[in-house]
């Protein structure tokens, strides 16, 4: 938390820049479009911008001189498949955890209700255990698979380390929030910056991805 505060601070400037460009981009059509549409834009659109959105942000904190915006456009241009798979990963299983509580909503049984809730469970777990695949994109080029794969193998490395830093996160995004603190349209920004951190603590004292594998590369080219 402490890295990541002071992250902030040295590069405020970038994240209100990249927090209000997706900002921008999607939540007018979040809240003007009907709700198939909406959902369709956050399945098509909203997962490859959040992943460019980080892209920009890693390369600020590699410190690599190069436009922020033209980075941003470039990695969702070149890292749009990726962002789709893993927004129509988390897609289903928010939906099956909407269809879950809708059911119960319906039925009002205890059998309902504890699906419901195993399902809850079920789901943040599949959270928690995917909180390192951006960063691991971004930050060490693996393909989705690949790095979704790594992600649950810190998870189960590093559990309560990743716990920790899951509620650390929450704090961040409840101060953005619902505080004078910050402002919930910063919230791409700073949850790239910590993400980012978060994974380089984790892979840093780990083997998990081999010596091969371990210098980090290019965000994305730019040519």
């Amino acid at each position: 938390m402490r890295i990541t505060a002071k992250d902030l601070y040295q590069h405020i400037v970038s994240i209100i820049s990249i927090s209000v460009l997706v900002s921008l981009l999607c939540v007018p059509f979040l809240l003007f479009l009907p709700w198939q549409l909406a959902i369709a834009f956050v399945l098509f659109l909203g997962g490859p911008v959040w992943l460019a959105a980080a892209a920009s942000m890693e390369t600020v904190l590699t410190n690599k001189n190069v436009p922020l915006m033209r980075t941003f456009f470039i990695s969702l241009k070149c890292q749009y498949f990726k962002a789709l798979g893993l927004s129509f990963f988390f897609g289903g299983f928010a939906v099956i955890l909407v269809a879950s509580w809708w059911h119960w909503s319906v039925e009002q049984s205890y059998v309902a209700f504890a699906i419901a809730c195993f399902q809850s469970y079920f789901a943040g777990m599949v959270l928690l255990s995917q909180l390192y695949t951006v960063p691991l994109i971004n930050k060490y080029n693996v393909s989705l698979v690949r790095a979704m794969g790594i992600s649950l193998k810190l998870l189960l490395k590093y559990p309560l380390y990743t716990i920790g830093c899951f509620l650390q996160l929450i704090i961040f995004a409840g101060l953005l929030a619902f505080t004078v603190v910050g402002n919930a349209l910063l919230l791409p920004g700073v949850l790239a910056v910590f993400l980012s951190r978060m994974a380089s603590g984790a892979v840093s004292r780990s083997d998990v991805l081999g010596d091969s594998t371990l210098r980090k590369m290019d965000t994305v080219e730019l040519s």
